[in-house]
C-alpha cells in the first residue's frame, strides 16, 4: 500500500507497445470435456488431475524480474508461457513476475537503495535494454560479483544520430561514407549542426552514444574524445533521454540540430510526424556499440536466496530457448547473429571510465524542496502515476522521484510550510542538506513518507513568506561549482497568510540577487500565474507537474 491507496508501479513506456498475451486455457475447452467424459467412463478421473497439475500444486510463487519498456511486454508474455507449462521447484508452483522499471532506475536501484513503493519489489532477475548497464553496474568492485549466470541475449537497436533529412543530405551523410564520430563532433564544433545529446545516466539512447563517441578504436576509453564530445554537447544542448530530445527538437523546429537516438526512436518519431523533412538514422562510422538488451540473474546480490535464484534462472533456459527458436520477438529489436559477441561489446572497465569521466564534468546539483504542507493540498485530487491521490501525496510522491534518480554525489534537503509550521514562523526545515548516498537518500525518503501520515496545518498556505526565507537560506548555504536550485511543490500560488503580495514578494527575490534558482512545480489548480512570477524573478521557471514524474530531468544539469 502506498499512502493508503494500492501501489500501481511506475510506468516508463516509450515508443510502440505490444499487446501482453492474456491467460488462455492449456487444453482447448471440448477437448477437456470430452476427456473427462471417457476418464470418467474408465474410473480414470485421477488422468483428468494429472492433465491439469504436472508435478506442483497449491499457489505460485513468483520472482521480480524488472525489465525494461522496451522488452516489458514480451518478456511478460513469455513469463505467462512458462508458467502454463507448470514449472516446479521442489514440488512448489513457480514463476516470475515482470515489472517495468527503465534501465536507469533500476541500474540505481540495484547498487543503491531501492524504491520499492515506485518499482514493487527488489528484482531476482534484470532485463536492461543495455547490456552496457550491467556492465556498469559491474565495474564497481562492491557489486562486481551481482550476476550470477550467463546473460541472455534478446535482441538490440542501434545507436544512432537523429539528423533532418536535409541536413544529413547536405552534409554528404546520406548515401556516401557516414561521418565518424569526430567528423560529428567537428561539425558541431564548427556550427555546421547543434549536437543535441541524451544524458547517459538516466537513458540507455545517452549511454550507447556515450560509449561510441568517447571510444578509442580499440574497446577502451579515450579522455580526448570524450573531452571533445562534452565540448560538443556544451555548445549545443541536452535533455534527459530521446523523448526530451524529440519534444525540444519540435518546439524549436531546427533542421541542424543532431540527436542522440535508438534506431526505433527515430522511426516512432516519423510515424507521428507530418514534416515533410523526416529524420534519418545515422551510425557514425566506428560505432560499436548498440543497445543490446539481456536478461541476467542477480544471484550475488545479499537480498537473492539461492532458491530464487534457481527459479530466475530456470526462466532464463526457457527464454534462451525462445530466443533460440526465434519464439521470441520484440518489435523494437533486432535479432542478433553472434550472442557472446553482442553481450562483449564493451568491458566493465571502459564503461566505468565512460561514465565516471562524464560525471567529473557534470555539474552537481543542490536542491532544497520546499514543500506545501497547508490544508489546501488534502482538498484537490490530482492524477500521478495512475492513481488518484491528494495534491500533497503527489507532491510527496514526486520529491520521492526525484531522489530516487539523484547522483551521490547531489545534495538535497526538505523544509516544509503551513501556518504555525515553525515556532514563531510558518515554515521549518525538516531535514537538513545532504549527499544522497547510502543512508541519507533512503533517510529523506522515509522523511518524507513519514511526512505524508503527518496532519497538515490548517489555515492558508503561506508560500511568500517562506519562499523569502527558503531563499535566504539557499544563498547563505551555497554548494560551490553546484546548481543550487529551490522547488516548490504546491497547488495554491496564493497566498493570504503572508503580508507581501506576490508581486512584492518577486520583486524581493530579484532584489536580493542570489545564486540559487527557483522551480515552482503546480499540482492540480496551482495558480500558474503567480507561480511562474517567483519562479522567473529568481532565473527559473514554473513547471506544471506531470502525471508520471520526470521533474528532475527539468532542472537538473546534464
Amino acid at each position: 500500500m502506498v499512502f493508503g491507496i494500492e501501489h500501481k508501479v511506475k510506468s516508463h513506456r516509450t515508443g510502440r507497445r505490444r499487446k501482453k498475451g492474456g491467460q488462455k486455457m492449456p487444453v482447448a475447452p471440448w477437448i477437456v470435456i470430452t476427456l473427462v467424459s471417457v476418464l470418467v467412463a474408465s474410473g480414470l478421473t485421477w488422468g483428468f488431475v494429472a492433465l491439469l497439475r504436472s508435478g506442483c500444486s497449491g499457489e505460485v510463487y513468483r520472482v521480480t524480474v524488472a525489465a525494461a519498456p522496451s522488452v516489458f511486454g514480451s518478456l511478460g508474455d513469455a513469463a505467462q508461457e512458462w508458467e502454463r507449462e507448470q514449472p516446479e521447484l521442489n514440488g512448489e508452483c513457480v514463476g516470475v513476475e515482470v515489472t517495468e522499471v527503465s534501465a536507469a532506475d533500476a541500474s540505481r536501484g540495484i547498487t543503491g537503495s531501492w524504491n520499492a513503493m515506485s518499482f514493487g519489489k527488489r528484482p531476482i532477475a534484470w532485463a536492461p535494454d543495455a547490456q552496457v548497464w550491467a556492465s556498469w553496474m559491474t565495474s564497481s568492485e562492491a557489486t562486481a560479483g551481482y550476476v550470477s549466470s550467463e546473460p541472455v541475449a534478446l535482441g538490440e537497436a542501434g545507436s544512432v544520430l537523429a539528423v533532418a533529412e536535409s541536413t544529413a543530405t547536405d552534409l554528404g551523410w546520406i548515401g556516401g561514407e557516414p561521418p565518424t564520430w569526430a567528423d560529428v563532433v567537428s561539425a558541431a564544433t564548427a556550427g555546421d549542426i547543434s549536437l543535441a545529446a541524451a544524458n547517459p545516466r538516466s537513458s540507455t539512447e545517452g549511454l550507447v552514444a556515450l560509449l561510441n563517441a568517447s571510444s578509442d578504436g580499440a574497446g577502451g576509453f579515450s579522455q580526448a574524445a570524450s573531452d571533445a564530445y562534452a565540448a560538443a554537447i556544451e555548445a549545443g544542448s541536452s535533455a534527459a533521454d530521446g523523448e526530451g530530445l524529440k519534444n525540444a527538437y519540435i518546439e524549436a523546429a531546427d533542421a541542424s540540430q543532431v540527436m542522440t537516438m535508438l534506431d526505433y526512436q527515430v522511426e516512432d518519431f516519423n510515424s507521428t510526424s507530418d514534416s515533410e523533412d523526416p529524420l534519418v538514422p545515422v551510425t557514425p562510422s566506428g560505432s560499436t556499440v548498440s543497445a543490446v538488451a539481456s536478461y541476467m540473474v542477480l544471484g550475488g546480490a545479499a537480498w537473492v536466496s539461492a532458491t530464487d535464484a534457481q527459479i530466475a534462472e530456470d526462466f532464463g533456459e526457457y527464454v534462451s530457448g525462445q530466443v533460440s527458436s526465434g519464439a521470441f520477438t520484440d518489435p523494437e529489436l533486432k535479432p542478433i547473429d553472434d550472442a557472446g559477441a553482442a553481450l562483449g561489446q564493451a568491458t566493465p572497465e571502459a564503461v566505468g571510465a565512460a561514465v565516471r569521466a562524464w560525471q567529473s564534468g557534470a555539474q552537481d546539483l543542490n536542491v532544497m524542496f520546499l514543500l506545501d504542507w497547508s490544508s489546501a493540498v488534502m482538498e484537490e485530487n490530482v492524477e500521478y502515476e495512475g492513481d488518484t491521490v491528494e495534491a500533497g501525496i503527489a507532491a510527496v510522491r514526486v520529491a520521492i522521484d526525484m531522489i530516487d534518480e539523484m547522483e551521490p554525489t547531489w545534495r538535497a534537503g526538505l523544509w516544509e510550510y503551513g501556518v504555525g509550521a515553525g515556532e514563531d514562523v510558518n515554515w521549518r526545515s525538516v531535514s537538513e542538506g545532504a549527499e544522497m548516498s547510502g543512508d541519507a537518500k533512503s533517510g529523506l525518503t522515509q522523511t518524507l513518507y513519514d511526512l505524508s501520515e503527518e496532519a497538515v496545518f490548517e489555515g492558508g498556505a503561506p508560500l511568500y513568506d517562506s519562499l523569502v526565507a527558503a531563499y535566504t537560506d539557499m544563498n547563505a548555504n551555497l554548494v560551490d561549482g553546484a546548481a543550487n536550485v529551490i522547488v516548490v511543490l504546491t497547488n495554491s500560488g496564493e497566498d493570504t497568510a503572508s503580508l507581501p503580495t506576490v508581486g512584492e514578494t518577486a520583486d524581493a527575490l530579484a532584489a536580493m540577487a542570489g545564486s540559487a534558482t527557483v522551480y515552482t512545480v503546480g499540482f492540480g489548480a496551482a495558480n500558474a500565474e503567480n507561480l511562474t512570477q517567483l519562479a522567473e524573478a529568481t532565473g527559473g521557471e514554473y513547471i506544471a507537474a506531470p502525471s508520471e514524474g520526470g521533474v528532475l530531468g527539468a532542472i537538473a544539469p546534464a
